[in-house]
């Protein structure tokens, strides 16, 4: 079973081709920004070197917005507080920096003071997210990657950081991180970590800084400090646990399961069977696939599955036992369920709300 509503065709793009110059670059994406006060929220400090510009999604487009900043032309940090309507992708080079990126999702609470599963405060902010994690890596000269992140919601930081000012200025001197600054030809080091109670703090007030005038500039130069500090902890001990590279195979392997979960659901795909069939480890796959695709497997394929249905349900040619089982369900009920938590409604709900369209269509 093939479905057919893989959007790679008709994917949008992130940072670099949207609000960049023609270098396709992160420090282009500065320039232009820095180029147009008048049409971006911007701050700047040119005595201290810092600069920030927020970005709302167009219309049409989504709702959210980026925030942009820099320190001094050596530190770069993007931050995502949006939901999408498209996918989008992004195509990755060289630039002589290394990327730490934070993946907040799902159901932990980014909210020091509040335990998970407490009710939400009454005030301060409470965001669920299902995993916090820092992504540490550097793209070789020889190589470059694409990043897709599926329509959704996204709450994402990058920071991008030279690395001379690491290692002198962070002290970061580790056996365990030594490939980001020294990258092996054709591969593509990556170094994954938990973060704890002091980076969900620190994240917390970045997040929460207004960017009303030049004092906010300074402190999100203080918390951006704060946070590669932390990172320098966290890769500072020594362990290689979470340590991987990529190859150009890697890349095309993480694509070809990037298809396959998303047009073929004959099969009941998990992290390790889908390794196994593609000849790698789970691992590393579920590994590469969380950051080159900013979700887990089983949530890529369930949204792909999900989309599947709907479709099928719009057309309403099948019944809803036939759709469960073309997406790959073996029990209706199993399908219902999953439906119902995906969309919020039920098949039958969507099936009967497409019909009356339905009809419309065919006697215009």
């Amino acid at each position: 079973m093939t479905g057919q509503r893989d959007s790679q065709s008709a994917a949008k793009s992130l940072w670099r081709r949207e609000f960049g110059d023609d270098s396709g670059t992160l420090a282009g994406v500065f320039r232009s920004l820095a180029a147009q006060p008048d049409r971006y929220d911007t701050l700047a400090d040119p005595a201290q070197g810092l600069f920030s510009a927020r970005v709302d999604l167009a219309p049409g487009a989504g709702s959210g917005f980026y925030r942009f900043l820099s320190v001094r032309d050596q530190i770069f940090c993007g931050i995502t507080e949006c939901t999408t309507l498209d996918e989008r992708h992004e195509d990755v080079r060289d630039e002589g920096l290394i990327e730490l990126h934070f993946q907040i999702e799902g159901p932990v609470r980014l909210s020091w003071d509040v335990e998970e599963g407490s009710p939400p405060p009454a005030q301060g902010n409470d965001h669920p997210v299902h995993e916090a994690t820092m992504v540490a890596l550097r793209c070789p000269p020889d190589l470059s990657y694409t990043v897709r992140f599926p329509a959704g919601s996204y709450r994402l930081l990058g920071i991008y950081v030279a690395p001379d000012l690491l290692r002198d200025s962070f002290g970061l001197d580790s056996k365990a991180v030594e490939r980001l600054f020294a990258p092996l030809p054709g591969e593509i080091p990556l170094v994954e970590r938990k973060i704890n109670s002091a980076f969900v703090r620190a994240l917390q007030a970045l997040w929460d800084i207004p960017f009303d005038g030049p004092r906010d500039l300074m402190l999100a130069s203080a918390k951006l400090t704060e946070i590669i500090c932390l990172v320098a902890d966290a890769l500072d001990d020594g362990s290689d646990e979470g340590t991987q590279s990529f190859s150009q195979r890697d890349l095309a392997m993480f694509e070809r399961a990037r298809e396959m979960l998303a047009t073929d659901f004959s099969k009941n795909y998990s992290a390790t069977n889908l390794a196994k069939e593609l000849g790698t480890n789970a691992t590393k796959l579920k590994a590469g696939f969380k950051f080159f695709y900013g979700t887990t497997i089983f949530e890529y394929r369930k949204k792909y599955r999900m989309d599947y249905a709907l479709t099928l349900l719009e057309q309403g040619d099948l019944s809803i036992a036939e759709i469960a089982q073309t997406a790959g369900y073996k029990r209706q009920a199993s399908f219902t369920s999953a439906f119902k938590l995906h969309f919020g409604v039920l098949p039958s709900s969507a099936k009967h709300a497409a019909a009356p369209a339905k009809g419309r269509d065919a006697s215009e």
